[in-house]
C-alpha cells in the first residue's frame, strides 16, 4: 500500500478496526432517511483514518447506497517526520532568496524613483502571481485527466517566465566589464 493511498487498503494492513458508529436522520416531509456509518480504522504502518459510509433508506427503494469518504487521515510517524524535513528544506530555500532580494532591489534602481520602482513590481508579482497560485494551481489540477501535482505547472512557468525575462532584460549597471 503507498503512504497516502488509503482507498487501497488490503485487510492484511488492518491493525484495528474500532465498531462502526451508525447514526439515522430523517428527512424532513419525507419517509426517507440517511444512515452515517463511521469506522475508525488504524494500519499496521501507525496511519490511521475514518471511513464513512451515507446510505439513504427509503420505504419504496430500499437502501441507496453513497459513496465512501475517506477522513481525518493521520499520516505515520516517520512519513510524518519526512514532511516536516521537506517543508523546513523549502522553507530554508525560500529564506535564501528573500534575503538578498531587498539588496537587489535596492541598488537595482536610481535613488529619486526607487520606492516606487521597487515597490510597485514587487507587490504586483507577489500579490498577482503569488496571490492567484493556489487558485490557478488548484482548478488546473481539477480539470479532466489531470493528475493532483498537475497545478504544479503554473508556479514552474512563473518562475522559468521570470528567468527569460530576467537574463533578457536584467543587465550590470554598474560595470559593463564585469569580468575586470
Amino acid at each position: 500500500m503507498d503512504d497516502t493511498d488509503y482507498t487501497k487498503v488490503e485487510q492484511t494492513d488492518i491493525l484495528s478496526a474500532n465498531p462502526a458508529q451508525v447514526t439515522s436522520l430523517l428527512i424532513a416531509n419525507s419517509t426517507d432517511s440517511l444512515r452515517t456509518v463511521s469506522t475508525k480504522v488504524m494500519l499496521k504502518n501507525g496511519a490511521s483514518f475514518n471511513r464513512v459510509q451515507i446510505d439513504t433508506v427509503s420505504q419504496t427503494k430500499g437502501i441507496l447506497s453513497g459513496k465512501e469518504v475517506i477522513k481525518d487521515k493521520v499520516l505515520p510517524t516517520p512519513v510524518f517526520w519526512k514532511f516536516v524535513g521537506l517543508i523546513f528544506f523549502q522553507i530554508l530555500l525560500v529564506t535564501m532568496v528573500y534575503g538578498p532580494i531587498a539588496a537587489f532591489l535596492v541598488e537595482l534602481f536610481p535613488t529619486k524613483i526607487r520606492y516606487t520602482s521597487m515597490s510597485l513590481p514587487y507587490h504586483i508579482g507577489n500579490g498577482v502571481f503569488g496571490g492567484l497560485v493556489p487558485f490557478i494551481a488548484t482548478l488546473i489540477a481539477s480539470f479532466s485527466g489531470s493528475t493532483p501535482l498537475s497545478g504544479l505547472w503554473y508556479p514552474i512557468g512563473i518562475a522559468a517566465l521570470s528567468l527569460v525575462i530576467g537574463t533578457i532584460y536584467l543587465s550590470n549597471k554598474r560595470d559593463e566589464n564585469i569580468n575586470d
